[in-house]
């Protein structure tokens, strides 16, 4: 504080005291509460006036020094010369005759010499010149000192001295006899310093601050400090500084406070910073090698000094502080103390594993069980970080090669959520394991998947072929080989199924195998069972063309997911519950379940999670017409997840940029896509057809047609060797058509258009509306508005805005070729804004090439048209319908019933030709009647 703050507090505190001279004030307060403040202020009081002054600090390393305190005080340079003579040679006799005798026999040897020689010429000195004796920390005094001082005490009745001491209340059960022989003098008066109360702090805070500054950390700073003065002065230097408290300011009043204290105190200090809060005075106590009722005295020792607050760091940096100053060693040992603590007291195995960690390495048996389990709750909630923490400790902590090995593979699945690629080594050491029968099966077959996501093939063939061949070995096929081991032909009969659905060169042969449980009956625990069964589902219903099952799987899948609860095979079973539902054509569906996952994550899912969710969410927009959402979420996808971490999977995003940017005419975008390097295994994966059939339309884009037509073709080649020539996936034949068409071979197209249009499946609508459409071509001027309008609704019902704009563009110019100008001309305005609304510029550019006046007409004609035919009560309903109000909504408003919008809005789709409120004209907005 100011010294001007500091002596206006002495003088009022000096006036209420009434001190005289023959006087000892005994100063009591915890450390930093400002008893040494009060003692600086009455010093400065003694230097303004005319009074000698004999100060003394005592301090802890003084201790054991004899006559330290007596020769601070007396040997100073305040007093006469002739005086000092006197005084010296004695002083300097006193600390050598310590040396021969003890402490206790020196001060009685020397009793005369000491009350005559060194106190009666201060005493004298005193009846001309006021004298001020202070002594700051008396605890901490010698006993020679003590002893000494106790002499001059007992004369102050006829000497004019007033003596000022401090000393600290935190009191350690006992009263020394210097203390009781202090306190049975009259002539001294105690008194105890407390904290400042919030008024004072606001106060002082507005005295140093301003009175803005008062106002604004008045409340903080009398919180945080608890009324510590040295605490408050470090909080308002913060805040002089530009506010936000620093560690190296109030943290290193925060260890003042603390080192200055009792040992036991900054014991228990340092406990409750490793231990954190809520510690009973039993669990310190254990902590720290004490009893309970020494550490309430802590406790409480601390909470008058302003530390603390219902056992509770008062500060969010005090932890970290103490932590900061505590000395490695000592920090290890408490932190494994804790460990076991919590361990044998049945605490969370979160929290023994923390202190685990921040132990090093530990040799307690159940360490290492205590880190894996509390690492795979971390994975499960998506705390990577954590579990990396926990696993690279759990490495230090086994004991025999399984344990180490099963560590391991943990860690590469904690790395693998981070970035693939980080976790390469981690799985190619692990085959080691495989080789020697160290990895458990579920491990294994994890392995088997990041191996192949990472093309390392080579490695993945070697471990399956290991796998097979301990799985014959079993006694029977739904007999678990051993406890505890899982059903390992159910298991791998799943995980057979997978790879012919994603990796089919791979897939051994896909045996019968169990019947598929129903959703219902289902394992609901989303353990490591549930998410194999669920991908050998979904992957069977790709396989044997099962699309209710499928999609009934995929809902039941993506209802039990939780972003924040998850195991190491559940982000495969995600992107392949969403692709389900997308190779099926329920966009929609799709749509609203990533969606809801969304809403139903709490915090950051890790990069791998976020990169596959994008993915997945690019896809379906790119496949709803939603261009430029699919480009954001497949970059997002790949700024989560770098191409070299996608690995063999990485045609998906990339597949869904080259065609998004394709599709809205941004070639260099493209092109740097398809350019970019990418591994040869990808294209023996499922993803691969996403790139190819994605790149295909790239060449046509850029007229290299022989090339779309070749990655084409190999899309179907694949397709038909692997038994997936699902059109939901790629739709190759069409695609393929239209190259062909454009070399200008008709029969080529023809025969692939009639082989689409002959495939089953409910899966296949938007397949089948994209062969209607190019069956238009080869059929009769005045078949072709049929099919076209046919594909047109089929295309719209699905959602794919992108084929509609392209189908619509088709049916215009078929109503112009047979004459029908003015519908063709609302048709292809129709066209062009779909086309529009999807961003697909260069399908806008074909639509309306010239866009000079002539092209607006028709617009302004179309327009009037349609508006005209509408009543004014259908146009105040669609123009609302249009502004994004429900019907329910419309009806409320209009003061009309639901049916009545209902029926108003089927006239309206009716006149204007469209199919639902999504397809309306965006000019009606504007057209309440």
């Amino acid at each position: 504080m100011e010294r001007e703050e500091q002596l206006a507090r002495v003088k009022t505190w000096l006036a209420a005291q009434q001190p005289a001279a023959g006087q000892v004030m005994l100063l009591e307060g915890t450390v930093g509460a400002g008893k040494t403040e009060f003692l600086r202020a009455v010093v400065q009081l003694a230097h303004a006036s005319e009074v000698i002054l004999l100060n003394a600090v005592c301090s802890a390393g003084e201790r054991e020094l004899p006559f330290g305190t007596l020769s601070q005080l007396f040997d100073s340079p305040v007093l006469p010369v002739e005086l000092r003579r006197r005084i010296t040679p004695l002083l300097r006799g006193l600390m050598e005759s310590t040396r021969a005798e003890n402490m206790h026999e020196a001060v009685e040897s020397n009793r005369a010499e000491i009350l005559y020689d060194l106190f009666q010429p201060v005493t004298e000195l005193a009846a001309t010149t006021p004298v001020v004796v202070c002594v700051d920390d008396i605890d901490h005094m010698d006993a020679a000192s003590q002893q000494c001082l106790l002499f001059l005490i007992r004369r102050l009745s006829t000497a004019p001295i007033l003596m000022v001491l401090t000393e600290l209340a935190e009191s350690n059960g006992t009263h020394s006899p210097f203390h009781a022989e202090l306190l049975r003098q009259s002539s001294v008066a105690s008194a105890r310093i407390g904290p400042l109360s919030p008024q004072a702090v606001h106060l002082l805070t507005g005295l140093r601050l301003g009175t803005r500054g008062g106002r604004e950390f008045g409340d903080s700073f009398a919180e945080r400090s608890g009324g510590n003065p040295l605490l408050l002065d470090a909080l308002i230097h913060d805040a002089r500084l530009g506010g936000g408290t620093r560690q190296r300011v109030f943290g290193r009043a925060l260890l003042n406070c603390l080192h200055r204290s009792r040992s036991h105190t900054l014991r228990v200090a340092r406990a409750m910073a490793v231990y954190g809060d809520g510690a009973t005075a039993e669990q310190l106590g254990e902590l720290v090698g004490t009893d309970p009722s020494t550490v309430e005295r802590a406790l409480r020792t601390m909470t008058e000094a302003g530390l603390l607050r219902d056992g509770r760091f008062r500060h969010e940096l005090a932890a970290r502080t103490i932590l900061d100053d505590l000395p490695a060693e000592d920090r290890a040992q408490l932190h494994q103390r804790a460990a076991r603590l919590l361990y044998h007291q049945g605490g969370a195995v979160g929290d023994a594993a923390h202190h685990l960690a921040e132990a090093g390495r530990v040799s307690e048996p159940w360490a290492l069980r205590v880190l894996l389990e509390a690492s795979s709750e971390a994975l499960l909630h998506g705390r990577v970080q954590r579990a990396l923490r926990y696993l690279n400790s759990a490495q230090d902590a086994c004991t025999n090669e399984r344990d180490r090995w099963t560590a391991r593979a943990r860690l590469a699945q904690a790395e693998w959520q981070l970035n693939p690629s980080a976790s390469l080594r981690h799985l190619l050491a692990l085959t080691e394991a495989v080789r020697s029968d160290q990895l458990d099966p579920y491990e294994t077959m994890l392995l088997v998947r990041q191996l192949l996501w990472l093309h390392r093939t080579q490695e993945a063939v070697d471990i399956l072929a290991l796998l097979r061949k301990r799985a014959t070995r079993l006694p029977s096929a739904g007999i678990a080989a051993s406890s505890g081991t899982p059903n390992q032909p159910a298991e791998l009969h799943d995980m057979e199924v997978w790879l012919a659905c994603t990796y089919p060169p791979l897939a051994g042969r896909v045996q019968s195998g169990p019947a598929p449980t129903d959703p219902e009956g289902a394992p609901t625990t989303r353990g490591r069972a549930f998410w194999l069964q669920s991908i050998g589902v979904l992957s069977g219903g790709l396989v044997r063309r099962r699309s209710g099952e499928m999609q009934e799987w995929a809902s039941h899948v993506l209802g039990q997911l939780d972003l924040n609860h998850n195991g190491p095979w559940a982000e495969e079973a995600t992107l392949l519950a969403l692709m389900s539902l997308v190779y099926s054509g329920r966009l929609s569906e799709a749509a609203n379940r990533c969606r809801s996952l969304d809403e139903r994550r709490t915090g950051s899912p890790s990069p791998m999670w976020q990169g596959i969710l994008n993915a997945a969410e690019a896809e379906i927009r790119l496949r709803v017409g939603d261009l430029s959402e699919a480009v954001t979420h497949g970059e997002r996808a790949l700024e989560h997840v770098s191409v070299q971490g996608w690995g063999t999977a990485a045609g998906l995003p990339l597949g869904t940029l080259i065609l998004a940017h394709t599709r809205m005419g941004d070639l260099d975008c493209a092109t740097a896509l398809v350019t970019q390097g990418i591994p040869d295994e990808m294209f023996q994966s499922r993803y691969g057809l996403h790139y190819l059939y994605a790149r295909g339309h790239y060449y046509l884009a850029m007229n290299r047609t022989r090339a779309a037509l070749g990655d084409f073709l190999s899309c179907g080649e694949l397709m038909g060797k692997w038994g997936l020539d699902l059109p939901g996936i790629v739709p190759w034949r069409t695609s393929a058509a239209e190259a062909w068409l454009l070399q200008g071979n008709r029969d080529q197209a023809k025969r692939l258009v009639k082989e689409q249009l002959s495939l089953p499946g409910p899966e296949d609508t938007v397949s089948r509306a994209l062969a209607l459409r190019l069956m238009a071509v080869f059929s009769s001027l005045g078949q072709r508005p049929r099919l076209l309008t046919e594909a047109a609704d089929i295309l719209e019902a699905g959602g794919a805005t992108y084929e509609l704009a392209r189908t619509l563009a088709d049916l215009g110019r078929a109503y112009h070729a047979l004459g029908k100008h003015r519908r063709a001309r609302v048709i292809i305005r129709r066209a062009w804004r779909v086309a529009h609304l999807c961003q697909a510029e260069p399908l806008c550019r074909e639509l309306l090439p010239d866009t000079g006046v002539e092209t607006e007409l028709p617009e302004d004609e179309e327009r009037a048209t349609a508006v005209a035919s509408l009543t004014n009560s259908e146009r105040r309903i669609a123009s609302m319908a249009v502004m994004g109000y429900t019907n329910r909504e419309i009806a409320k408003k209009l003061f009309i019933t639901h049916s009545t919008v209902e029926q108003h809005l089927t006239r309206v789709y009716r006149k204007l030709a469209v199919k639902n409120r999504q397809s309306l004209p965006g000019y009606l907005r504007g057209e309440i009647g």
